[in-house]
């Protein structure tokens, strides 16, 4: 299965767009309005891209996903699951670059004003079921401005051609400088969150009111959203949404009291039902389920006897690309990539025809398990050509390859070390006519190559749990900073 935040990585950079300058009352409206809608982490997410744009400016600088999951605390899966959240809600707009680099943009949206916000069937709807009708008494009452009592009070407002005079033959001759096609700082056109439910026949739902006394024209493109707002939430069928209009109309003029129509569901709704409606988040299963094949997979690493240190890399060569998981692990050991590597690398990946958490696999145990300072090209060649040949296709059976020749190297060192020895002593003995000839061992090129390779010097273990911490800041199991 395929999940989406897949295709975002902590190293994929971000731009941040403000249309309109948020005011108080914006920052009040997120808080008291949209949180309980869309969730502490998809508001936090909303407040820290504004924050990134500093004042009178427009445009953040580039920034790296992985400061946002550090600053916020979450991993690719939820910061994505907040993304959307935005999205649909209409605070966000999300464009990705579409050539070679990786680049997004999030335009931050204004959010409604709060006249809006009530007004809107499906907003207010679902701050009602999130809140409660007490609540959501109060917070409207928060947002309530008291009216001029007119009739108490007489306007006295001068009107602009009452203070100025301007020259209207120049307003002529600047005509076009006017008109130039500029982009300009303020409110927007907000965009309201909206249902087309295909579950809904319309067709149906109308043919059955015509044989009542409901006026047809009384039904208006406000009442109809209302109708698919009140479908959504709380799955009314065409014949049972038929009998709430005709409750909710006047039996003399046939006109539908649009307030009285939400009021009648919600009650009917909460008669039956003791709980509030719940919005079904469509990735929170998604994400469960990723979770879930995750821990299976871990579980059948651990019977094939990894560790846990090892289905730590595995999971990390998965979801990197080779370079940048070479240069995640010569920062990590204080150097750098040079260019005979980076030749090396794209050598390898283009012919060997290996998957890239193989490659990986390839990468850590040169620099790693070997604590080479360098991808040693010929040890490299050889080994990926050995894999390549042996049809190596997981990371697991990587690791596994990479144990044995860990473990045949360790054996054929003490061989060799037992050899120097009895040399030694035959020699020391005086006993060269008798010694035994010592018959060489037969290797492969690539362990030929390997044991002209520095000596095996496993990590110590703040080596290992300073390189597992790195790996987390990949992976994003962790959180990325000093």
């Amino acid at each position: 299965m395929g999940y989406p935040w897949k295709n975002l990585s902590p190293k994929d950079g971000f731009l941040v767009k403000q249309n309109a300058l948020l005011s108080d009352i914006d920052q009040k409206i997120l808080t008291f309005l949209y949180q309980p809608l869309i969730g502490t982490a998809a508001y936090s997410l909303y407040m820290t891209l504004w924050t990134e744009i500093e004042e009178e400016k427009y445009w953040s600088e580039g920034i790296l996903h992985s400061e946002l999951l550090t600053v916020l605390n979450i991993g690719i899966p939820e910061l994505y699951q907040a993304r959307i959240k935005l999205e649909a809600i209409g605070l966000l707009k999300t464009y990705v670059q579409t050539d070679t680099t990786k680049l997004t943009i999030y335009e931050l949206q204004a959010p409604q004003t709060s006249e809006v916000f009530f007004k809107d069937d499906l907003l207010s709807l679902l701050l009602l079921e999130r809140v409660g009708e007490r609540k959501f008494k109060n917070l409207r009452k928060r947002f309530i401005v008291e009216k001029i009592d007119k009739q108490k009070f007489q306007e006295i407002t001068k009107s602009f051609l009452d203070v100025f005079q301007f020259d209207a033959e120049l307003l002529k001759r600047e005509k076009e400088l006017l008109k130039e096609p500029v982009s300009y700082i303020g409110k927007t056109a907000n965009s309201n969150p909206k249902v087309d439910p295909k579950t809904f026949d319309l067709k149906f739902f109308y043919s059955g009111l015509n044989q009542q006394y409901i006026n047809r024209s009384s039904i208006t493109k406000e009442i109809e959203e209302t109708i698919l707002v009140l479908h959504t939430l709380y799955g009314l069928d065409e014949l049972t949404m038929q009998q709430f209009i005709l409750n909710a109309s006047d039996i003399e003029t046939g006109t539908i009291d649009e307030k009285k129509l939400k009021k009648l569901v919600y009650d009917d709704y909460h008669n039956k039902n003791q709980q509030n409606i719940s919005l079904k988040d469509v990735v929170e299963k998604d994400i469960q389920i990723d979770v879930n094949q995750q821990k299976t997979r871990e579980n059948d690493l651990m019977k094939k006897g990894l560790t846990k240190e090892d289905i730590a890399v595995i999971e990390v060569s998965e979801q990197i690309s080779p370079y940048d998981f070479m240069n995640s692990i010569k920062e990590q050991k204080g150097g750098f990539v040079t260019k005979p590597e980076e030749w090396t690398l794209e050598e390898i990946v283009k012919k060997a025809n290996l998957p890239t958490a193989v490659i990986n696999i390839l990468i850590h145990y040169i620099l790693v398990v070997k604590n080479n300072p360098t991808l040693d090209q010929k040890l490299a060649y050889k080994i990926a050509n050995d894999w390549a040949q042996e049809k190596v296709v997981a990371p697991e059976e990587a690791i596994q390859k990479v144990k044995k020749m860990y473990l045949e190297n360790a054996e054929k060192k003490q061989q060799q070390e037992n050899r120097n020895k009895t040399y030694t002593q035959n020699r020391s003995k005086g006993n060269y006519n008798n010694q035994t000839t010592i018959r060489k061992e037969t290797l492969p090129d690539w362990a030929k190559a390997e044991n002209n390779q520095m000596e095996e010097k496993p990590m110590s273990e703040e080596e290992k749990q300073a390189f597992m911490e790195r790996l987390k800041r990949i992976q994003n199991f962790g959180k990325e900073g000093e």
